[in-house]
């Protein structure tokens, strides 16, 4: 066993006498499942043509979702089981427990210790200071969060909350971000018509992060957020040099570089309207300092583009031009695809009742000049919920989202509570 895993294990211990006895006092579960079924388009002049049957892009997909969302006495579990599907690709089945922790405490002092979602930041299409779940937004029908091992001591009165976390007991930098072991702050006021929130998080990936946000409401119908990171050192996925050798291009392994950032920033600034008769409006501003540049994007596009014409060449395999070029292609996958975006959220819910909703989103990537652009549409009674939309990606020929071998999905999804 792993001396992180071991760590979390001795500490669950630990608290578990003093556990027993309250989880014997109640039991509450809920059941859920929730099936889902996404068509990609695939952009057939994409530069990353041949490498495409490598990857996922293009190819439909679907999977079957039983949650099991419970609570016994002060421990409280979200387990989820995934069936998933996809063209190109072995079925695959997993087993995860989203969340799994325990509660305790009196007064004003509450405690945590297990693993547990713990978002948090005022944004819609961006996040700045949600530095501990490291949440993706604005996915398709996206599968339930799996939460963070951590100890947490909280302290609430009536306008303030302070919360210290340990994350990942006995880490130190892992593959993911969100996996390194760190130490944050989380500090919540409410000050008459604003929410206030600050966070600083050490970790041995970026050294400090630390940020605040506000979400105020000066009219009834008006919402006003903003939130502002500062980091320490940060990371960006970028394209090889230029000049990189023919020898190189062709290595899987070195399709992409990453690039270390001295004190990048990430910004929010937005708002919302809304009316009585259903109807509502989010606009957002932001800057992510650790996304690629749209310089990088052409340069990734060139890239592909050089790989795919050494395949015409004498005693290159194309199996090296395809792989190179889905290896390449895994830069589509960044948390931000730009530094600055721009997103136009319209958003209706039947103010009868009868459980229809509906939404358009306009994402613009401001520095490059690409977007994409989805409408969906729900209906919910009290257990049952059906979605279906369309996303769109395009713009000028140089952009992210035009380059991406993806023209569109489809999506559709169904679930059913008990």
């Amino acid at each position: 066993m792993r001396l992180g895993a071991g760590l979390f294990v001795f500490l669950l211990l630990l608290a578990r006498p003093a556990l027993c006895e309250e989880e014997a006092k109640s039991l509450d579960l809920a059941y859920k499942t929730r099936a889902i079924g996404e068509s990609h388009a695939v952009r057939g002049d994409s530069p990353f043509a041949a490498g495409i049957p490598l990857t996922p892009f293009g190819a439909d997909r679907g999977r079957v979702e039983e949650e099991v969302r419970g609570r016994a006495g002060p421990v409280s579990l979200l387990l989820t089981g995934t069936y998933a599907t996809q063209e190109r690709a072995a079925s695959t089945g997993r087993l995860v427990a989203n969340e799994l922790y325990t509660d305790f405490g009196s007064g004003e002092n509450h405690f945590t210790l297990g693993k547990k979602i713990l978002s948090g930041d005022v944004g819609y299409g961006f996040r700045p200071i949600d530095v501990l779940q490291r949440e993706v937004r604005l996915q398709v029908l996206p599968p339930v969060l799996v939460g963070v091992p951590h100890v947490a001591w909280e302290r609430f009165t009536a306008d303030e909350a302070w919360s210290a976390f340990w994350t990942n007991p006995g880490e130190g930098r892992r593959s993911d971000p969100k996996r390194d072991g760190s130490f944050a702050l989380r500090y919540y006021r409410r000050a008459e018509i604003a929410d206030l929130h600050g966070i600083a998080r050490a970790s041995d990936r970026f050294g400090l992060e630390a940020g605040g946000a506000f979400s105020s409401v000066p009219h009834e119908s008006v919402e006003l957020h903003g939130s502002f990171l500062q980091m320490r050192r940060g990371e960006r996925t970028a394209p090889l040099a230029e000049t990189a050798p023919t020898q190189q291009l062709l290595n899987p392994g070195l399709a992409l570089q990453t690039q270390d950032l001295d004190h990048p920033r990430k910004a929010l600034g937005g708002f919302t309207f809304t009316r009585e008769s259903g109807w509502s409006f989010i606009g957002e501003l932001w800057w992510d300092g650790t996304a690629p540049t749209a310089d990088q994007w052409r340069q990734l596009g060139a890239e592909a583009r050089r790989r795919s014409a050494l395949a015409a060449l004498p005693g290159i395999p194309s199996a090296a031009v395809a792989g190179s070029l889905a290896a390449s292609s895994t830069m589509f996958g960044v948390p931000s695809i730009s530094r600055r975006s721009a997103l136009a959220h319209l958003g209706w819910t039947d103010p009868g009742g009868n459980g229809w909703s509906a939404n358009l989103d306009y994402l613009r990537t401001l520095e490059d000049g690409g977007y994409n652009v989805t409408a969906q549409i729900t209906w919910e009674a009290d257990r049952l919920r059906l979605d279906a939309g369309v996303r769109r990606f395009g713009g000028r020929s140089d952009s992210a989202y035009r380059l991406l071998p993806e023209r569109s999905i489809l999506f559709a999804g169904i679930a059913l509570a008990f």
